[in-house]
């Protein structure tokens, strides 16, 4: 069984859990208190009225006038403004590269062209008038007098032809002429 000097006094108790409650009381109190600290609340103020006052300038009708400026700013410094420009002068040289072989190229066919047409004019050729014309188309003074003459030549052809076809012609209605009389003569001899 028990013994007295097991038996707590239940007062004893009683004042120690008074104690520990007060202890706990006190330190929530500490933890509760509001810790006052002077706050600076003007900025949030100031910032307060500008936007009032913005909101009742925006809430106004009025007229607004538009003005749009147009900046544009090229930095110099910047590696996108070199490699572009780097980039448009090589296809800036590329495009010239290209007008120039074609130039060369058209001028080739002209030569060749005129060439021929020297040739036609001439009738026959063998390898020592070849040799004579290629050397001759290595300078311009001699390539005009070429063509010069071709030209010449081309003009009187065609004239001829002309006169070929208006003689042609003349044939034709000279033949219908006579067929018509042939056909009235023999009408005439029966009556």
């Amino acid at each position: 069984m028990a013994t007295n000097t097991e038996k707590m006094d239940s007062a004893a108790v009683y004042e120690l859990f008074e104690t520990i409650n007060k202890k706990l009381d006190k330190q929530e109190k500490k933890q509760t208190e509001s810790v006052k600290v002077d706050i600076d609340i003007s900025p949030i103020d100031a910032a307060t009225e500008r936007f009032v006052k913005a909101a009742a300038e925006a809430n106004k009708p009025s007229v607004v006038e538009h003005r749009h400026r147009h900046k544009i700013d090229i930095d110099i410094q910047s590696n996108w403004f070199f490699f572009s420009w780097v980039a448009l002068f090589f296809i800036i040289g590329a495009l010239f590269w290209v007008v120039a072989d074609l130039r060369e190229t058209n001028n080739q066919y002209v030569d060749n062209d005129l060439k021929y047409r020297y040739v036609k004019m001439i009738g026959q050729t063998n390898e020592d008038s070849f040799i004579r014309l290629e050397h001759q188309f290595q300078y311009s003074d001699s390539i005009k007098i070429i063509r010069k003459q071709v030209e010449k030549y081309e003009e009187l052809v065609k004239e001829q032809v002309e006169r070929m076809e208006r003689v042609r012609k003349n044939s034709e209605q000279n033949k219908m002429i006579q067929n018509e009389i042939d056909g009235i003569k023999p009408k005439k001899q029966l009556n």
